[in-house]
């Protein structure tokens, strides 16, 4: 098993690796972190499909997952404090961590560096992608990049290329929560079973049929209008095998290779009881200053046929981008991916990583 040091005291985090292209010496690395109770194993289906995109994929599980060093009982009582700054604490040393695994990555692989002439060629590098739940550690990775000692700093600039918020849940892009009231999202509990087959999966991985013409004016629209106007439950009974649940298409033992059910009586629910406040600090950190990296190339995915939370909570943020985005904050993408659930990297790998390879590795303008 591939693990990775990132700090003195013998933490590590466990990875998976497809390995760099045969043959390849420009290759771009896309580094994804999971989403909450799915592991990084659920990016495995893409896993196949990096060579053709002249892409190496590295999945890699925060602390609490499989293989990854646990979170220590003063970890777990420093996320249940009262205090800001012992919750703030804990949330920027899960960036740093990742911040640490990226520079080891990239010293212990060899990896290309990103293209100096972006004007002629957007190959090499390193990409940062986090879905679901997992975009509140990559989140505070990216806030945490000016505090970073000058030689992490310096050789992530040499690598980095691009950060990716994956249809992301409200923490990681700093949404309060009162944006979602009246929403009939997931919101799993301590004492809920880890199934594939329960309410709370197949609400998860659904697709919900959202009104187009709502969809089609996500730029526009009112939060208030589109938070009214979503549809609160998947598609029922799907005519369709497209439309079938993602974790429902999952044999029992590959839906326990890519979930790891103990998570939700550690860490996890901390973590969402953490004060709203410090997720926002973690977004205007991490993207209203341009200062360190500017060449970062910054995207929002969101997928229009995912569970409500995460179709407002892009919505939410597109909007700030569009009408109240501070001068010298980096610049955002916002862009749309077409009939994708939740999880279109085990439903529709081919075109998840073709949408990625356009992301991060762009022909050059």
């Amino acid at each position: 098993m591939p693990w990775a040091p990132v700090d003195d005291n013998g933490t590590r985090l466990y990875y998976e690796d497809t390995g760099a292209p045969p043959d390849s010496s420009d290759y771009t690395t896309l580094v994804l972190v999971h989403g909450g109770v799915f592991n990084g194993s659920t990016f495995r289906p893409m896993f196949k499909h990096a060579e053709e995109h002249n892409m190496r994929l590295v999945a890699v599980n925060n602390r609490d997952y499989r293989g990854s060093t646990p979170l220590s009982p003063s970890d777990l009582d420093a996320l249940r404090s009262v205090e800001l700054d012992e919750q703030r604490s804990m949330i920027h040393a899960r960036g740093m961590e990742l911040a640490a695994f990226l520079v080891w990555f990239i010293q212990q692989e060899n990896i290309p560096p990103r293209s100096q002439n972006l004007e002629a060629t957007r190959a090499g590098g390193l990409a940062f992608l986090g879905w679901s739940w997992g975009n509140t550690m990559t989140m505070s990775f990216l806030a945490q990049a000016e505090r970073m000692d000058e030689e992490a700093r310096r050789t992530l600039h040499s690598f980095m290329t691009a950060f990716i918020m994956f249809d992301s849940a409200r923490h990681g892009l700093g949404v309060p929560p009162a944006m979602l009231a009246g929403l009939r999202a997931p919101a799993r509990g301590q004492d809920e079973t880890v199934d594939r087959d329960n309410d709370f999966e197949h609400r998860l991985s659904g697709y919900y049929a959202h009104p187009p013409a709502l969809l089609d004016q996500f730029a526009s629209v009112a939060l208030d209008d589109l938070r009214d106007g979503l549809l609160h439950c998947p598609i029922a009974d799907p005519s369709s095998p497209d439309y079938v649940p993602s974790t429902a298409r999952m044999t029992t033992q590959r839906f326990g290779d890519v979930t790891d059910p103990n998570v939700t009586k550690r860490a996890h629910p901390l973590f969402h009881a953490v004060d709203p406040r410090l997720y926002q600090e973690n977004v205007q950190a991490a993207l209203w200053n341009s200062t360190t990296w500017p060449h970062l190339r910054v995207t929002l995915v969101w997928c229009d046929m995912s569970l409500p939370e995460t179709v407002l909570s892009a919505c939410y943020l597109a909007k700030q981008i569009n009408e109240e985005w501070p001068q010298g904050a980096r610049k955002v993408d916002v862009l749309r991916f077409n009939g994708a659930n939740h999880f279109p990297h085990w439903d529709k790998p081919r075109r998840t990583i073709e949408l990625l390879s356009r992301i991060v590795s762009p022909r050059a303008p």
